[in-house]
């Protein structure tokens, strides 16, 4: 009969093969099978025979049976076993000849008819026996196929086995039932006992080489279960250590590495270099460095302008000279260079928590690097302060902050400030792509809360030049505020053609040209330039403009702020280095105030609302998000000046 096998993957067919010639080794074993005394047993159970008979041919002739099976001669053995069972089926020693040819049967690849016999055997009055019947009942399930119920046989008999021949079947035809069955922590558990096993060299060895096998294919729940399953002084607990150690740590878990860490060293495991690495760097993460903190910005690439700007307004905050090293009471900045790269970023995490012990971080500013640095610093445990404008970012834990205000909130502030002017429908002119979209959702619900009507908006292609058609669109529309975000050299070009559509930006004071609409302008933070105000001011009279930081109009903080930038830098501050500033400070701030941990600086943040601030931002609401995120200002004659609400 033609053996199934069920294994797939040359390694599992190969221990099949293994467990095969540990059978035919077995069937040398126990050499009185008469006694059937032999494995499995206890260690203390009696080795007297248990099955005898009163017919010396009886007994002579099942001799001659095993005496073949012990010589390798199967064919003799099964006609001799037959013989036996076909003369004497009444004789005691019946279900030991039923042992015997079914040990023969499994060796010669009949799986099958090998296990009927068994599972008569495991039936018998004598308990010894019947064990000798369910082990090799449980041997047939495996090679038949059927994984669960070989372990529900043969897991009892773990520690029972006497005969290292039969010690090795036992825990080879386990471990290979646990791997059918893809419970690969639980394979390891056996080929660690059959690796320290008192079995012969070759079947340890092959323990080993599975074990190596396996342990590299766990999964991080598998590694952390067997750490505490598996005994510290077996063969298998060491590489799972090892390699829980660097699962944990690709994880960004280091916590749990210095715990393994700490276990491998107790329990003298060595290390090779760059695990020893890993487990110093966790333990580097470990400690706050309270007068230390790190920042991430682009400092090559396509925001490298801004990122150098950010740069230098924390190097501001920080009080760190322009040259030399600073002197020993000054706060430690340390910085990388992001570069626009996710991967980059949350690598920048890593480096200033591992090796620089900071107390918190700045940055990143673009958005995709800006998430994948808040899941590392939320893995981390350090507080993440990004000068991104998503309003999501907070959701990637109680440990990312956002300096930066969001579409939302420059929609709520700009809504607002026209609300108080008189203005009661509003609309949009929009460029179409995705910053226009998200700014006339932002405004429609802004409008909406404010208990104003949401009048509809036209748009216009992202590189248009002439705004003709959308121009008659918009004027179909009922409206006396008119929301336009784009940057300030769409503006240049929008600002004279709305005036020539008879749609003019109006500061409710001065009179309109016959025949003109006046209309009150809102205006995003991207619209604004050093040209605009220049190049389109006479068109843009009464708009309102929404800005985190503006330093010509700036007062009080803002003004000294803008000041020393520009004493220091010789050129003005923007937003990025205000915003750079701002979140040094507070941190600063809560740190001088006592906070002692990480912790303790988050929480402290989140309770910061109302700090003075060089920009709008004015600290950190609970949930994490700029207190007030920007300013409104309005275009009067050449100067931009903070509305009633936003003087300081």
């Amino acid at each position: 009969m033609e053996v199934v096998r069920p294994h797939a993957g040359r390694a599992l067919a190969a221990l099949e093969e293994a467990v095969m010639r540990a059978l035919i080794l077995a069937l040398a074993t126990c050499a009185a099978l008469l006694a059937a005394s032999g494995c499995p047993r206890g260690p203390t159970e009696p080795t007297l025979p248990v099955v005898t008979t009163d017919d010396p041919e009886a007994e002579a002739a099942l001799r001659e049976a095993r005496e073949a099976s012990e010589a390798g001669d199967l064919e003799t053995a099964d006609t001799r076993y037959r013989a036996f069972l076909e003369r004497y089926p009444g004789d005691p020693l019946v279900p030991v000849a039923k042992l015997g040819l079914g040990r023969v049967l499994l060796a010669a690849g009949d799986p099958g008819a090998a296990r009927g016999l068994f599972a008569e055997v495991a039936t018998h009055e004598d308990a010894r026996l019947a064990e000798r019947g369910r082990f090799y009942e449980g041997v047939a399930l495996q090679l038949l196929g059927e994984s669960e119920a070989a372990i529900e046989r043969l897991r009892p008999l773990v520690g029972r086995t006497v005969d290292p021949e039969e010690t090795a079947l036992l825990l080879r035809t386990l471990g290979a039932a646990a791997e059918q069955l893809e419970r690969r922590a639980e394979a390891v558990e056996v080929y660690d006992r059959l690796a320290a096993a008192s079995v012969d060299a070759a079947a340890r060895d092959e323990a080993r080489a599975r074990l190596d096998a396996l342990i590299a294919e766990l999964e991080r729940d598998e590694l952390d279960a067997l750490l505490e399953s598996l005994p510290r002084d077996g063969v298998a607990w060491p590489a799972v250590g090892r390699r829980a150690l660097r699962a944990a740590f690709e994880a960004g878990e280091l916590g749990r590495v210095r715990t393994i860490a700490e276990a491998l060293s107790e329990a003298r495991v060595p290390l090779e270099r760059e695990l020893q690495s890993m487990a110093l760097r966790a333990q580097r993460t470990g400690r706050t460095d309270l007068g230390a903190i790190g920042a991430i910005l682009p400092l090559s690439g396509r925001g490298r302008e801004v990122g150098q700007n950010a740069l230098q307004g924390l190097m501001l905050g920080a009080g760190l000279p322009l040259d030399g090293p600073p002197d020993g009471d000054t706060p430690r900045v340390f910085f990388r260079d992001g570069a626009g790269d996710p991967e980059r970023a949350a690598q920048a995490v890593d480096d200033l928590v591992t090796l620089h012990q900071v107390v918190a971080i700045l940055g990143p500013i673009d958005g995709r690097s800006a998430r994948a640095a808040a899941r590392r610093a939320e893995e981390l445990g350090v507080p993440l302060l990004t000068l991104t404008p998503d309003p999501r970012i907070v959701d990637e834990g109680p440990m990312v902050f956002r300096l930066f205000p969001a579409p939302s909130d420059e929609a709520r502030e700009l809504v607002a400030e026209a609300r108080r002017r008189g203005v009661t429908r509003i609309a949009a002119l929009v460029p179409e792509h995705g910053y226009g979209a998200t700014m006339r959702e932002a405004f429609r619900v802004a409008t909406e809360e404010a208990g104003l009507e949401w009048a509809g908006a036209a748009g216009y292609a992202a590189d248009a030049t002439s705004f003709r058609e959308p121009l008659e669109e918009l004027k179909r529309l009922r409206f006396d505020g008119l929301v336009l975000p784009d940057h300030a050299r769409k503006l240049v070009l929008l600002a004279p053609a709305l005036a020539a559509a008879d749609l003019w930006s109006h500061d409710g004071e001065a009179p309109v040209p016959d025949g003109a609409r006046p209309v009150r302008l809102l205006i995003p933070s991207v619209g604004l330039d050093g040209q605009l105000v220049r190049s389109a001011g006479r068109y843009l009279q009464g708009a309102l403009f929404s800005q985190p930081f503006h330093g010509p109009s700036a007062t009080g903080p803002g003004r000294r702020f803008a000041d020393a930038f520009r004493d220091r830098y010789e050129r003005p501050a923007d937003v990025f280095a205000a915003a750079a500033f701002d979140g040094f400070r507070l941190v600063r701030g809560v740190v001088d105030a006592g906070a002692q941990s990480r912790a303790e600086v988050a929480e402290r943040l989140q309770q910061s609302a109302g700090a003075e601030t060089a920009s709008a931002v004015r600290g950190f609401r609970p949930d994490r998000q700029p207190y007030r995120g920007t300013r409104v200002l309005e275009l009067r004659g050449p100067m931009l000046s903070p509305t009633l609400g936003d003087a300081d």
